[in-house]
């Protein structure tokens, strides 16, 4: 239950993360506007390569069926849409830190004869701000879970794992198949 937990976290970051990025402050809508379209978040987006939900988006509090399934009030919503908004530049420019770190470690082992001692140094740089990121995220977290009932909250989790693996299942095999054969 842990580990389902902590994907969801993820998740949930990696949606966040890709909100902050691709949506200007300015441009947020108010969360009875029905919100923005939802972004695809692609393997580059979430520390460690995993895939974000489409299905999920990044603003789950705006999402109509999600938040009517967890009966959110119009307060709550406000209230995650505010958490957010604190929280989205520190995520901005954490996320930019990682791509950069990861950027040079790239560009570090991407030459003929990689320096072993350069390469660690770049490691410990990028492991530092990947858990500056995740560090916000889950200060982000903890926020949300404090605006949200316990059964709110267990059940975005229940929510958020059959959205998952709905989505798994449909991400094409490695082969380029549509999926598993059919039995």
């Amino acid at each position: 239950m842990r580990t389902l937990s902590h994907i969801i976290i993820l998740i949930l970051l990696t949606a966040g993360i890709a909100t902050a990025q691709n949506e200007p402050a300015a441009a947020a809508p108010n969360p009875g506007q029905g919100g923005p379209p939802h972004h695809r978040i692609g393997m580059g987006s979430m520390p460690g390569g995993m895939p974000g939900l489409p299905e999920l988006g990044h603003d789950w509090w705006r999402n109509s069926e999600l938040a009517q399934a967890i009966n959110l009030t119009d307060p709550q919503k406000q209230r995650l849409n505010d958490i957010f908004a604190k929280h989205r530049p520190t995520l901005v420019t954490s996320r930019g830190n990682v791509e950069i770190e990861e950027g040079k470690l790239r560009d570090l082992l991407e030459q003929d004869q990689p320096q072993q001692d350069q390469v660690m140094t770049e490691m410990t740089q990028l492991q530092g701000a990947r858990n500056a990121l995740e560090k916000e995220f889950t200060l982000m977290t903890l926020e949300f879970r404090s605006v949200l009932s316990p059964d709110q909250w267990k059940q975005l989790q229940t929510l958020t794992h059959q959205r998952m693996m709905r989505h798994f299942m449909r991400q094409p095999a490695p082969g380029g198949d549509a999926g598993p054969p059919p039995l």
